[in-house]
Formats: structure tokens, sequence, C-alpha cells
């Protein structure tokens, strides 16, 4: 292996460890209407280390179905950096149900940035992800299956790095075919127009190991408006 080509795999690597993760929509969908078209979130809790994230969502109707479209943000909470982040675009869809019990997918176009001495990375990836359950007004459980993959990364070498590990290092976009998988479930309770909603389950890469936290659990309020 080359040294640009391990230069690579590193950066990639630590890019999927370290940039902040929360993936999943946590939504009732007994409630997804477009009476609350509008909606608000807050989430924290544990995946792949401390984070924080908002975002905002608006239910549309499209054709027969409500289709949720959202943008949050996520950050790292237990040490501050302005560098380390995920923006992430998304489309919910409801495609089955039979009553209370119903079938969704998500489709998640993502953003994400970290930085340390060996320079600076941004990743550009696609999480999916299906969720099924039974869905009341009042509260709802149900599983939840995803796949956080990483498409490309753009890596930019720093002075350090060419100074003491390799000089000839090139800055540039690597491909990373590589990605996270997670199994879990996630439960919540509604009232009002306020959804708390709790996850948790476990995370593991497409060859079957698990992350240095391999487990997740976080915590999110919605509000509908």
């Amino acid at each position: 292996m080359n040294p640009r080509n391990a230069i690579a795999i590193a950066a990639v690597a630590v890019l999927l460890l370290v940039a902040p993760r929360a993936h999943a929509q946590e939504v009732n969908l007994a409630n997804l209407d477009a009476e609350t078209a509008n909606r608000v979130h807050f989430r924290t809790g544990a995946e792949y280390g401390l984070v924080a994230g908002a975002g905002y969502s608006r239910a549309v109707p499209l054709a027969d179905r409500t289709v949720l479209f959202g943008a949050d943000l996520t950050m790292p909470w237990a040490v501050m950096d302005a560098s380390d982040w995920r923006l992430r675009l998304s489309a919910l869809v409801p495609i089955a149900g039979a009553g209370r019990w119903k079938l969704a997918t998500s489709i998640a176009p993502t953003l994400r940035a970290t930085s340390n001495d060996a320079g600076r990375l941004t990743g550009a990836g696609m999480d999916v992800g299906a969720l099924a359950g039974y869905y009341a007004p009042r509260w709802f459980a149900a599983g939840e299956l995803g796949f956080d993959w990483e498409i490309a990364t753009y890596v930019a070498h720093s002075d350090l790095y060419r100074r003491t590990v390799f000089a000839g290092a090139r800055d540039g976009w690597y491909g990373a075919p590589g990605g996270n998988l997670r199994l879990g479930l996630q439960g919540g309770l509604s009232f009002s127009r306020f959804d708390l909603v709790l996850r948790a389950g476990k995370l593991r890469d497409i060859r079957g190991q698990g992350p240095a936290l391999p487990l997740y659990a976080t915590l999110a309020v919605d509000t509908r408006f």
C-alpha cells in the first residue's frame, strides 16, 4: 500500500469514528399530518460520543401520503468544538400501514466535518433507514434499522502532518466505500403538541465490528405547531 492510500484510509477512519452522529427520525407517525405541519426538535445523548442537536421539519402532503422533510445540525458537547459538526437534510416517508401498525423509510444526505492535528476532514454521505412499529396518538414503540454510508471525504492535511509524517501528502477527495449499521428500538410519549422520544441500540461497521462506544442512546423533545 502506498503512503497516499494509507493516509486516506487513516483519515477516513478518523472521520467515521469521531464525527458527530444522530441519525434516525424521532416522530410519532400517528401525529404526522398537515394540521401541525411544522416541527422543531432538540436531541442529546450518546452516539459515537456525547452529542446534542437541533432541527426543523415540515410535513408536506404528497400524493396520498404525508412526507416529513427536515434539516438538523449536530455537534459534540463533552468538548465543545465548532469545527466538529454534522449537517443533514432528510425525508421521512410512510410507506405502509394497517391500523396503528406502520412502516416508514427515511433518506438523509449528510455533510460532516472534523479536525485534529493531522488536518481537516469533510465527508459527504447518505443515511438510509426504516422504522416499523405500533403508533397510537399518545404513545408509540418501534424498531429501527439504518445504514450510514460515507461516500467520499475531502482531506486537507496540516503542515504539522507534512513535517512529521509524510511531506508528500496531497489534499483532495478520497473515496470511502464504508459505513456503519445501526439496529435499535425507539419509543415515545405524545402530549399536547409535544413528543418525548427515547432511542437505544447497537452500532456496527460493515465488517461487523463495533466502535469504541458500540451502543447508542438518545433523548429527543419534539414540538409541533
